[in-house]
């Protein structure tokens, strides 16, 4: 185990302590500036950091676990070992309900992308934290970005962090600044009102993958041809577009397209995505280069790309 130690009545890691008593001492008896009040039951410790089954294992608080897919019969021993009640996919894939019940454990699932957290899905995470019996691990699929995006909202809900400590939550958990979305709706999150009527939470939400994915992917083309008229810069009228940003997004979501696609589903399909995919990720490099014409290049055959697989399939 590799558990920072927490302490005090605020329950703020170790790391922290320190730096607040020199605070507290430097300020004496001055009035105390208005500020986020600190929750009093927080806790950010890498708790398995050595796990060979569940990657970027976390405690975000007291029973709020996050961490990646449990993908295996040792992932879920890992979990009734830790206690965990109930399981929380943030992830596009089928959760494996029926795995999670042999093990004694109830799954939830709320899907969402890359690019933020959508206020139904906030909605749904203050749901579970308020409904569900604990302890609880949330995951996406690798436990970087979207699964503490999701642990950090259910934490906000509760009281359990303010705005600072969720941005730290993410520090900590590895979740990339590319993913800004994540980081602003992590950040920005407020608790639902008590008169708000929340969604019922389901086992496997009813999403048809690849009908959402294409959704998401033409959103952030939209976005992307903005970029292209302003010769690959944020545009004038879309300060929020952050280039490379955008081509990220794309990638994932024609990676994260296939990924959740049924196994049997049609292989030319699978095949134009995985291309799909791989321009999108040369398009990001150019970005980042700012090599203009290779990014014109890789955004004309990603369009040519989808509209040949498009005359093909969507029908």
């Amino acid at each position: 185990m590799n558990r920072y130690a927490n302490g005090g009545a605020s329950r703020i890691s170790r790391y922290l302590t320190i730096p607040l008593i020199c605070i507290l001492f430097a300020v004496g008896c001055q009035d105390t500036p208005e500020s986020e009040p600190v929750p009093t039951a927080t806790g950010r410790a890498t708790i398995a950091a050595d796990s060979h089954v569940l990657h970027n294992l976390l405690e975000a608080s007291d029973g709020i676990y996050s961490g990646s897919e449990p993908a295996s019969e040792e992932a879920f021993v890992e979990l009734k070992n830790l206690g965990v009640k109930t399981i929380v996919s943030v992830d596009g894939a089928r959760p494996r309900v029926e795995q999670a019940k042999n093990y004694g454990m109830r799954y939830i699932h709320i899907p969402f992308g890359y690019d933020g957290i959508p206020d139904e899905a906030g909605k749904m995470l203050a749901r579970a934290m308020q409904d569900v019996e604990k302890p609880i691990y949330i995951h996406c699929h690798h436990g970087n970005h979207r699964g503490p995006a999701a642990a950090a909202v259910m934490c906000r809900a509760a009281g359990k962090m303010n705005t600072d400590q969720a941005r730290e939550f993410l520090e900590h958990a590895g979740t990339s600044k590319k993913y800004a979305g994540l980081w602003r709706d992590a950040s920005a999150y407020e608790s639902p009102a008590k008169s708000d009527n929340l969604p019922e939470l389901v086992e496997v939400a009813k999403v048809d993958s690849l009908v959402a994915a294409m959704a998401s992917i033409g959103h952030t083309w939209d976005r992307l041809k903005l970029i292209e008229a302003a010769e690959w810069k944020t545009p004038a009228d879309h300060p929020d577009l952050v280039p490379a940003q955008e081509a990220l997004l794309l990638k994932e979501a024609f990676h994260e397209a296939v990924r959740n696609l049924p196994t049997d589903y049609d292989d030319a399909i699978k095949e134009a995505l995985g291309h799909a995919e791989i321009r999108a990720a040369s398009l990001e490099t150019a970005i980042g280069k700012n090599d203009t014409e290779t990014a014109g290049k890789e955004l004309a055959a990603l369009e040519a790309s989808c509209k040949s697989c498009h005359t093909a399939h969507r029908n």
